[in-house]
């Protein structure tokens, strides 16, 4: 449980970080590539964290798995920034939210890792959590943001909904089949690292070749976002060995978590001023939280 509990506020807290990005005009591609940059260097400090700079680390089955998940990370965080700028907040906040329901139903159905036998109460539940997700993401849309083409419009946010959910399957995936408990520091460490070398190529082309500026306070802006970072994916990974594997209760509890962490946060840090429709998602999202669990918690209770 403690996994979890460290999972989701880490995880809460790069929402907040990207809100202060927004406020303080950060050039968000470049702190992003910085931040998987911070990524590698936080995991270096880590017991066995050098060898991902030794060629044998390409030798682990789940190699090439890290590899393939970093390279979808930079694309999403791209995406997501660029997703924000031409559709808004909200399609690209709901799109990779409701993500979570590809790795419950891979964890479900191909994976077959569940801990309990899922009834439908629980199914219940994690319809509630798509509705309580949908729910507390919508704000209003403000004047000219939909600057773009309709096509555009639901073809980005759907490509973040399919990266985002790949992403959490191919690290249920690795953890079944692939990776042990104490290797969770060189698998993310890869998976950073992936993610910093396909970023700086990008940014390489767009300082050298499209002769773009690179912003000092992206370095700062990095550093803030790459450490919590890092530790997103760590506590995910340890939370998912924590709980078997259970990725159909873990990745809604997870969501939820977070959606209610952010918006605790965004009334408290931020003030902002939540709607009737955000109240009652977030209180549907702790009805979905009760009826995925309820085995979990009457155990708890007697």
């Amino acid at each position: 449980m403690l996994y979890l509990i460290l999972s989701v506020l880490v995880s809460a807290s790069l929402i907040f970080i990207f809100k202060l990005f927004q406020k303080y005009n950060v050039h968000t591609f470049q702190a992003i590539v910085i931040n998987y940059v911070v990524c590698v260097l936080v995991g270096l400090l880590f017991p066995g964290g050098t060898e991902v700079l030794q060629s044998e680390i390409f030798t682990r089955t789940w190699a090439y798995y890290a590899m393939a998940l970093g390279t979808i990370f930079m694309v999403t965080f791209y995406l997501m920034a660029l997703t924000t700028h031409k559709v808004g907040v909200t399609a690209t906040s709901v799109a990779a939210k409701i993500s979570l329901v590809i790795p419950v139903l891979f964890s479900l159905l191909v994976l077959q890792t569940s801990l309990k036998e899922y009834t439908i109460i629980n199914y219940i539940g994690m319809a509630a959590a798509l509705v309580a997700i949908v729910m507390t993401s919508i704000r209003p849309r403000r004047d000219g943001e939909l600057k773009t083409s309709r096509t555009v419009a639901l073809l980005l946010p759907l490509i973040i909904f399919l990266n985002s959910g790949v992403a959490d399957s191919l690290i249920n995936y690795t953890n079944q089949y692939h990776l042990q408990p104490h290797e969770a520091g060189q698998f993310t460490m890869l998976t950073f690292g992936t993610s910093a070398a396909a970023g700086g190529i990008v940014l390489l082309y767009q300082l050298v070749i499209l002769k773009s500026s690179f912003s000092r306070r992206s370095i700062l802006a990095g550093i803030v976002l790459g450490v919590p970072n890092y530790f997103s994916i760590f506590f995910l990974i340890l939370a998912l060995s924590a709980f078997g594997n259970d990725g159909a209760f873990l990745y809604p509890v997870n969501n939820i978590g977070i959606i209610l962490i952010g918006a605790l946060g965004a009334v408290i840090f931020f003030h902002e001023k939540l709607s009737k429709l955000n109240l009652t998602g977030i209180g549907v999202a702790i009805l979905a939280l009760i009826l995925i669990s309820y085995q979990e918690i009457i155990a708890y209770l007697n």
